[in-house]
């Protein structure tokens, strides 16, 4: 497995349905510039590509947390509901990453409610 780069974001994803957040990885651009560009779009038609385009999971699922109907972008989720597939992906070094994200009952959520 080769390790995410230290400037990558790690994304969680959470299923409506079932609760599992999964992981998606958002590289910066030079990370990207090996891979084969096949279409250049800019403007108004690269703001509609990116709307309709789906975050693929590190297990391979496709989510569309853009439209929050289905999967919703999120921050703050128990251990337990991390997608173990999308763990399971993940280098050693990388896998402390994962848990790096608030807790439901965080003090945040404290001073959210006051």
């Amino acid at each position: 497995m080769k390790p995410i780069p230290l400037d990558a974001d790690l994304l969680f994803v959470e299923s409506l349905s079932t609760g599992t957040v999964h992981i998606a990885v958002r590289y910066e651009a030079h990370h990207l510039a090996e891979d084969e560009v096949t279409e250049v779009v800019s403007g108004g038609a690269a703001f509609v590509a990116l709307s309709i385009s789906p975050t693929v999971t590190r297990c391979g699922k496709r989510t569309f947390p853009q439209f929050e109907r289905d999967h919703v972008k999120t921050g703050r989720f128990r251990d337990e509901q991390l997608c173990a597939a999308c763990y399971r992906t993940l280098a050693p070094e990388d896998q402390e990453r994962a848990f790096e994200h608030a807790q439901p009952g965080d003090e945040d959520d404290e001073e959210e409610a006051a």
